[in-house]
């Protein structure tokens, strides 16, 4: 008895095992256009604002992806005070459900590393009625972990924690 357990949970194993190497997550060739809004901001603290996020990749393997990342959010203080915080930049996926042996079909868990320029304007109105502009930029790494849903073949959404011009992002997918 005890030895056609092992023989049958030996089976089951080898089946689960099998199906989860025939899976591939089908990445290669496929294009990824994300377009979202963020849930907060980094930069100068305090902002507020609506951030606004678009990240392109394209599928080079069955399972890395690499393209384009851009995020942006304005703000306006009281009397002329205005702020325009962007980050652009390159980054790259590796899409993990095969790894983690999650066999939803229209789900995708990815996550990964970007190269990016954050800057900002901040332009303010002195007392004396003059005028000044502060800018910077720096060359940083970020990181990002997400999922996106599809629910039809090319239209989805995504959440995306990481770090670019938001900690969060929430947004459509669009997959071509």
């Amino acid at each position: 008895m005890k030895k056609r357990n092992v023989v049958v949970a030996a089976l089951i194993m080898a089946c689960v095992f099998a199906s989860s190497i025939a899976k591939a997550q089908d990445v290669k060739g496929k294009n990824y256009l994300n377009a979202g809004i963020g849930l907060g901001t980094y930069g100068f603290s305090g902002t507020g604002g609506l951030p606004v996020t678009v990240s392109f990749e394209h599928g080079f393997t069955d399972k890395i992806s690499g393209g384009l990342y851009l995020g942006m959010v304005n703000r306006k203080y009281l009397g002329d005070w205005k702020y325009n915080y962007k980050v652009v930049g390159l980054r790259g996926s590796y899409h993990f459900n095969e790894a983690l042996g999650v066999d939803i079909p229209n789900l995708d868990l990815y996550g990964g590393l970007s190269i990016y320029h954050r800057s900002y304007v901040l332009k303010y109105e002195l007392s004396s009625g003059g005028k000044e502009k502060l800018t910077d930029g720096i060359l940083g790494i970020g990181i990002h972990a997400a999922a996106r849903y599809m629910f039809s073949k090319n239209i989805g959404g995504f959440a995306e924690l990481g770090y670019g011009v938001s900690p969060l992002q929430l947004g459509a997918s669009f997959v071509f």
